[in-house]
């Protein structure tokens, strides 16, 4: 299944997600240390100003020094057993420094203190369901409905919950019911399209995705789920220009960039006490579609756009080394080779032992000139996988460019055993067999990666 990005919503009293140093407003910085440095000045008249203590713990989290902010939420905890606030601040600075069963405990502590508020077995059953925890989850939005039925919040995250354990239909009736307590809410239009396109209505995935932008032209969610549908017809040009729609809004908001959380500003008397905060269930940065553009760019033969969209990739996301190597890939089909070289040697400090890697940056510098360091990588790629039909071609390859066509023909027969019907490889041997004088030879095998038989 594809890794569809929801967004679960959650009702709390600061950001998660956001790991800011700076306040902007109206052309005035505010930095953490001015934040720190007014604190101070408060906490030295009352050292026990419970608020004071609770907007510093709030601070530290913010500017992610979650020890620090543990700290002073235990102080307050000591003051005050049943704050809320110190609470929320204690589960969400375990959930950041992944420790999950101390962050639920937390999170719980809410359904003790205010056992008749349906928030707060939202926010636990989201803590619950960022932890994978999902019948549990589900119980949690399931008794928060019960108190109030009308809490489309719940309904959503209930529905986002049921996707992840591919219950499909009951998450579209979800959605659906979230949809008709609070119609004007795109966030619920967008998961409903990424349901439908789980279940392959891929024209109830785009009318979804049509409702959202409706209400809100800037929701980033059903641009790319138009995307993934025209991409599944094989659309190109409209999944491009969906694609292309949701990368300008992503660039553009704020809100969505920042791992889809709200930056929200927290005035003197800590308030909003109920903002929104929107959190991303999975990839807040949408590999996905980028991939899948690149795809698009491809087969509409945009072979340059190919790479500037991997080099977009990779300015966002630096240690994603699938695309490295995916790009790496892109530079030896458009014979760009120290483009290639250089995503290959980034992909291998993240998986220095893959066979495919190994191999590609073997073939490539042997087209850069370095036939030693060619046939140590290509050669240490066969050692690890001697079926990988990839290495043997470009042995083959790299050694009917260094003039050994012999050796060269002997290893892309070599390939042909492991994937017999692979034009790329009988293509090579059509070429090689070419100049080696094997005429009749060299036509069978161009016929056959024409045909690929």
């Amino acid at each position: 299944m594809t890794k569809f990005l929801l967004i679960i919503l959650l009702f709390v009293l600061f950001t998660v997600g956001i790991h800011a140093d700076e306040i902007k407003d109206n052309n005035i910085t505010i930095t953490t240390e001015d934040l720190l440095n007014e604190n101070d000045y408060v906490l030295s008249l009352n050292p026990q100003n419970i608020t004071a203590l609770q907007f510093r713990s709030l601070i530290f989290f913010k500017d992610g020094q979650y020890d620090t902010a543990l700290n002073v939420v235990n102080s307050i905890l000591k003051e005050d057993p049943d704050n809320l606030f110190a609470w929320y601040i204690s589960g969400s600075c375990w959930e950041a420094l992944k420790q999950t069963d101390k962050a639920l405990v937390a999170f719980e502590k809410g359904i003790t203190l205010y056992p008749d508020d349906p928030i707060q077995y939202n926010i636990y059953g989201v803590a619950l369901s960022r932890c994978g925890k999902y019948e549990k989850a589900t119980s949690s939005f399931e008794k928060a409905t019960q108190i109030d039925n009308s809490y489309s919040i719940a309904w959503n995250n209930m529905a986002v919950t049921h996707l992840q354990m591919n219950d499909t239909n009951r998450a579209i009736d979800e959605f659906n019911k979230a949809i008709a307590i609070n119609p004007k809410e795109p966030i619920y239009y967008a998961n409903l399209g990424y349901a439908f396109l789980q279940k392959g209505d891929l024209q109830g995935a785009l009318s979804a995705a049509k409702n959202a932008r409706q209400i809100d032209m800037t929701n980033v969610p059903s641009w790319f789920v138009s995307g993934d549908a025209q991409y599944s017809l094989g659309n190109w040009d409209e999944a491009f220009f969906s694609y292309d729609g949701g990368f300008n809004a992503l660039k553009n908001n704020d809100v969505w960039y920042n791992q889809g959380s709200k930056n929200i500003r927290i005035t003197k008397d800590m308030e909003p006490m109920n903002a929104y905060f929107s959190a991303l269930s999975n990839n807040v940065l949408y590999n996905g579609p980028w991939e899948r553009t690149t795809i698009i760019n491809y087969k509409l033969n945009k072979y340059q756009n190919t790479l500037d969209v991997y080099d977009q990739v990779m300015a966002i996301t630096p240690d994603f080394g699938e695309a490295w190597k995916k790009k790496g890939y892109s530079g030896i089909k458009i014979e760009r080779y120290e483009s290639a070289r250089d995503a290959y040697e980034r992909a291998m400090e993240y998986s220095n032992n893959n066979s495919e890697i190994l191999s590609s940056y073997g073939y490539v510098m042997g087209r850069l000139g370095d036939y030693t360091t060619a046939m140590n990588n290509i050669n240490k790629a066969i050692e690890l996988d001697p079926s990988n039909s990839q290495a043997l071609m470009y042995k083959g390859e790299t050694n009917s460019y260094y003039g050994q066509r012999e050796e060269a023909i002997s290893s892309l027969n070599e390939a042909l055993k492991y994937d017999p019907h692979n034009s790329e490889i009988l293509n090579a041997l059509s070429n090689i067999q070419m100049n080696n004088g094997d005429t009749f030879g060299a036509v069978i095998n161009k016929f056959r990666s024409i045909l690929g038989f």
